[in-house]
């Protein structure tokens, strides 16, 4: 539809020239600059049939254009049309012209322009260091670029740095990554470059999934998908949907992952991103194969063989036709020269010696094509080994983690049937005891008493923390119902105290355990200081997001009290310190005679 669109207009404005006479060259100079930028910033988004059609008002520009710099820049636009359509040896060959063209020229701005693009070019051939060198010269150099391109670049080397930390199991690579994608995302969230923010939080994600820290890496991807939904850029959202369900499938979250790959494969086929596309399907059928399907990953082996020929076939077509041109001037130089025989006998001997040039280059054209194709197969033979030696470490991982999940459980269970049974008798013998002495003070009984309802509120604190050793993680749902679980108990204490509970937040949050018991505890000791200290008559607790951050909020109308010249008790410090151990920010809001509002802030 967006091709449709942008076709009807290319027809307009041509039918509008054809009316008002051609272009002036002064108007050409200022329709290339926008159609320029216009095409870069398809580029970017990775909207190719759009990138196209700009291509092509370029070209229909350039007889309007006298200087020969306009044909090396636009050029440089066909450059990342070739590269986007895995076309890297024809990318890297009008790439390498347009920048030697541009430095004779000193126009350093399109020459680092140009190195850019061919930094981008040898990272789609696996050439990772000379990538990594370019855009470490690219981002030197900033001052001709731009910040845009210069963090671009900076991105770009922290995605080789995972790559190469990957393969060379080198941590201090990951974490020079993260240090350069967490600046480029300060840098794009300043400009609101919401295409490059996506692409860096999955990156970013990526990284600390090496790590090994998944949790992190789902919040990251979270992050992604956002911002290229806000943006409306279906292909990132499917590179970023991809990872996603890469990590649900190391968890043998099986139906997670299956959805997030379909959902990456519908994103990719509706962008015609034929590359994209193919990553979609080599993880959807290493998905197949963990789940043993095998049928259907066989169908969807067919799907990527066809799909990889697709690629060739239309590479190997262009090939052949540029062969046949060559090969008919040749047969006409042939003839001209034959005709020209009984005049020239010097004419025939330099034909024939060009006969002998044209067999060996196409000699030497045939050992080429036979050494990529070779040389393709073999890489991915190795690439599926690698993919191979990834699942063996996978599911070594799987079953550590599988034997400590039991222990926790068996701790778990200890804890409950023995201390928790313990406490239980416990409370029962005081509670004989206290009935039973009929004659002891009633200090003493005051004493039992006290003893009970510790004893009970030390059950209660086990089972929240039984509750926390038993997950992985903990949802946002999980806290909220624990939440209402202790609002209602409060209820029961103290009938006089009105509570409400509102949630405004839709994004799925996780914890891990020790975040999730901290933030509940917290929430648990606001609530008790309300109705212990405050004389409350209403307590209100709420759940929201704001600025990709979950804010929750207790509140009361009791009696307040004065920051400034009250110390803090051992229940606020603990609060404080159990926000600080999950790099959370709490706000204690209160003057006497208007209540109190703990207000807790948490980035997801």
């Amino acid at each position: 539809m967006k091709l449709r669109i942008l076709t009807f207009f290319l027809l307009l404005s041509t039918l509008l020239v054809a009316q008002n006479g051609e272009v002036s060259s002064e108007e050409a100079i200022v329709l290339f600059e926008k159609y320029e930028q216009q095409s870069e910033d398809f580029n970017q988004k990775r909207e190719f049939d759009s990138l196209q059609i700009y291509a092509e008002k370029l070209d229909k520009l350039l007889p309007k254009l006298q200087d020969s710099s306009y044909h090396y820049r636009t050029d440089l636009i066909r450059g990342s049309l070739f590269i986007r359509n895995t076309e890297s040896d024809k990318a890297m060959n009008i790439l390498l012209k347009a920048t030697e063209f541009f430095k004779r020229q000193k126009d350093y701005k399109n020459y680092y322009r140009g190195r850019y693009k061919i930094g981008i070019c040898y990272y789609y051939v696996n050439r990772r260091e000379e990538t990594k060198n370019i855009m470490l010269e690219v981002f030197e150099n900033k001052q001709f670029v731009g910040e845009d391109v210069a963090t671009s670049a900076l991105a770009n080397i922290g995605a080789v740095n995972i790559e190469l930390g990957m393969q060379q199991k080198n941590k201090e690579l990951l974490y020079d990554a993260i240090s350069k994608l967490s600046k480029a995302i300060s840098i794009n969230r300043t400009q609101k470059k919401y295409t490059k923010l996506a692409s860096n939080y999955s990156l970013l994600a990526e990284s600390y999934n090496q790590l090994k820290e998944p949790t992190q890496a789902l919040k990251l991807l979270d992050s992604a998908i956002y911002f290229s939904q806000k943006d409306q850029n279906t292909a990132q959202e499917g590179f970023a949907l991809i990872k996603k369900g890469k990590l649900f499938s190391d968890k043998k979250q099986y139906v997670e992952a299956r959805n997030m790959f379909d959902k990456a494969i519908k994103n990719y086929k509706k962008a015609k991103d034929n590359s994209g596309l193919l990553y979609g399907f080599l993880e959807k059928k290493r998905l197949l194969m963990l789940e043993e399907n095998y049928e259907a990953a066989s169908k969807l082996g067919d799907s990527i063989y066809n799909l990889t020929i697709q690629n060739y076939n239309e590479r190997f077509a262009d090939g052949i036709s540029e062969m046949e041109t060559k090969y008919k001037t040749a047969e006409k130089e042939r003839e001209i020269l034959e005709q020209r025989a009984d005049i020239a006998e010097k004419g025939l001997l330099l034909q024939k010696r060009q006969y002998q040039i044209y067999g060996a280059l196409a000699l030497a054209l045939l050992i080429l094509i036979l050494g990529y194709v070779v040389y393709n197969q073999q890489k991915l033979k190795n690439r599926q080994l690698i993919k191979e030696n990834k699942l063996k470490v996978a599911l070594k991982e799987i079953e550590t983690q599988n034997k400590l999940q039991e222990q926790r459980l068996r701790i778990s269970r200890d804890l409950h049937d023995n201390i928790g049974a313990q406490l239980s008798f416990i409370i029962s013998s005081i509670d004989n005891l206290k009935y039973a002495s009929k004659d002891t003070s009633t200090e003493f009984k005051d004493k039992l008493s006290y003893i009970s309802e510790f004893t009970s509120a030390t059950i209660d604190q086990l089972r929240d923390t039984i509750w926390a050793m038993n997950k992985d993680e903990i949802s946002l749902t999980d806290l909220q119902s624990r939440t209402l679980a202790f609002i209602e108990k409060a209820k029961v204490a103290k009938q006089a105290v009105k509570f409400t509970f509102t949630n405004e937040v839709n994004s799925n949050i996780q914890f891990t355990a020790i975040e999730g018991m901290h933030l509940f505890r917290v929430i648990q000791e606001a609530i008790n200081n309300s109705l212990k200290y405050a004389n409350a008559k209403l307590v209100s607790v709420n759940f929201q997001e704001a600025n990709t951050q979950l804010v929750i909020s207790v509140k009361d109308d009791g009696d307040g009290f004065e920051k400034e010249t009250v110390q803090l008790g051992n229940g606020l410090y603990n609060m404080q310190k159990r926000m600080d151990e999950i790099n959370a920010y709490i706000d204690i809001n209160s003057k006497p005679g208007n209540g109190t509002e703990i207000v807790v802030k948490y980035s997801i």
